[in-house]
């Protein structure tokens, strides 16, 4: 299988980084190496974890191609704050990995839910990026930190709708705004760019986008509905930001 090496901090983590490549947002650590988000901070001297995705496209990603010898399911303890960490309680041998494992009752009654899967993996080879592609994950990266989800009446965009790739200034202090898709996003009256725009329509329990359901030039005060629009403000605007 192949997939993409990333490192994370792990308090229970049992790996050390013994170098670190700033260059190209690369750690080794057991003589393995992986892609570290300069977020993380300095990744020497600190317990981290490895692991392996087959999701992630980034193109500044380890790819780790081997053979697959042995796989486990983990179960942990549900916790009440998703943002506590978590303890590995089971590790349960698997032949095939479920898309959607179900919790695991043991025979006192503890419930256990699934979490990701370990993977051991024999003849490993690992391709690591080039600096080139670690200064474009870092451009796509602080782009998706720039990027909201912006959710409200046309008339938040101006007198006219505006068109996908035009540069408008938006309030996101508007009452009447749901602003969503950044960890730290910005505040008050910002500059940016319109990457989608559509129409909110009703679609059983959720909302289905419908793009280009309202032409580029319409005035805003004759649509009827929200719209959803996705929106990069610009880096300028950005130092705005609180979070």
């Amino acid at each position: 299988m192949t997939g993409r090496l990333s490192a994370y901090p792990a308090p229970d983590g049992q790996d050390v980084v013994t170098r670190w490549d700033r260059d190209r947002d690369v750690v080794v650590a057991g003589g393995i190496s992986a892609r570290w988000d300069p977020a993380h901070g300095d990744p020497l001297g600190q317990p981290i974890a490895l692991t392996l995705s087959w999701h992630d496209d980034s193109p500044a990603g380890v790819e780790a191609t081997g053979e697959v010898s042995s796989v486990h399911q983990l179960f942990y303890e549900p916790v009440p704050d998703p943002e506590r960490p978590r303890h590995v309680k089971l590790r349960q041998p698997v032949t095939a990995v479920e898309k959607f494992p179900a919790d695991l009752v043991q025979d006192d009654g503890t419930v256990l839910v699934p979490g990701g899967v370990e993977v051991v993996l024999d003849e490993l080879v690992l391709a690591e990026p080039t600096a080139e592609d670690a200064a474009r994950a870092r451009a796509a990266a602080d782009q998706g930190r720039r990027t909201l989800t912006i959710m409200g009446p046309a008339t938040f965009l101006g007198k006219a709708v505006p068109y996908e790739g035009e540069r408008i200034r938006i309030d996101l202090g508007d009452d009447r705004l749901t602003v969503s898709g950044s960890t730290c996003a910005p505040t008050g009256t910002v500059t940016g760019i319109v990457r989608q725009l559509g129409r909110l329509e009703p679609a059983g329990p959720f909302p289905m986008v419908v793009p280009g359901a309202v032409p580029a030039g319409t005035p805003t005060e004759g649509v009827v509905g929200d719209l959803y629009v996705v929106f990069v403000v610009d880096p300028a605007d950005d130092g705005q930001a609180t979070g």
